[in-house]
């Protein structure tokens, strides 16, 4: 899955950006580089990427501003980003997530599991085989082809992440999960996430499907569920 993939590796040392580059150069991906978080925007809008794994930490725009950025362009926010930092805190995790990433790596991480949640974030963000099948959830149309969210006024940009876990809500309806089946559907079990990384998520979901969100109801003390639409 991972032939002809364009990824771009950013951060500020040198060293770092050669290893991520050779072990993924190493695993068959097109891996180019940049020093900075203002030269990686520039490369972005100029060229063609699959996904972007990003230092935190950089002088200047900084990997946050940079996801940011991302974002809010019509023709990038749709890429995979994984946020690689030399810190591994809760909160560092609940912020990265807050902006958009679609993952959050420690540096103290091997290559070989970066290079794992970089394919698992790409086979999320991939279209999914089969027909142009659809599935409503409120006013909204889930594209299951094209992985995109359509609303009364237009596409929803949804990271891989928040489609995954409104894709798994709204083919259950009425169905309790709890943080910990949520966690185990959508992020794996070999991902290392605290329950709040759910509950970021699930506000953040909330408040980019607007009304729809109210659909998306919390089970205290136990999880979500999405209340079948009227």
């Amino acid at each position: 899955m991972n032939q002809q993939l364009h990824i771009l590796v950013v951060d500020d040392e040198a060293d770092v950006r050669e290893v991520v580059q050779l072990n993924l150069s190493r695993e068959g991906f097109e891996v180019e580089t940049a020093p900075d978080g203002q030269t990686a925007l520039e490369m972005l809008r100029a060229k063609s990427f699959d996904a972007a794994i990003v230092d935190v930490m950089m002088p200047g725009m900084d990997g946050l501003a940079l996801c940011r950025a991302i974002r809010q362009d019509v023709r990038l926010r749709r890429l995979p980003i994984l946020l690689l930092t030399a810190r591994d805190s809760e909160m560092d995790q609940i912020i990265g997530l807050e902006v958009g990433a679609d993952d959050f790596i420690s540096k103290a991480a091997s290559p070989r599991l970066i290079t794992t949640r970089l394919k698992t974030a790409l086979r999320r963000h991939a279209p999914m085989a089969g027909g142009e099948e659809t599935l409503s959830f409120g006013t909204l149309t889930l594209d299951l082809d094209r992985r995109e969210v359509l609303g009364p006024e237009g596409p929803i940009s949804l990271t891989t992440r928040e489609y995954s876990l409104l894709l798994l809500l709204a083919e259950h309806p009425n169905r309790v999960f709890t943080r910990a089946d949520l966690l185990s559907q959508v992020w794996g079990d070999q991902v290392v996430v605290t329950e709040r990384t759910v509950d970021v998520h699930v506000k953040n979901l909330r408040q980019k499907i607007g009304e729809n969100g109210d659909l998306i109801e919390t089970v205290r003390g136990v999880g979500y569920r999405v209340r079948r639409s009227r």
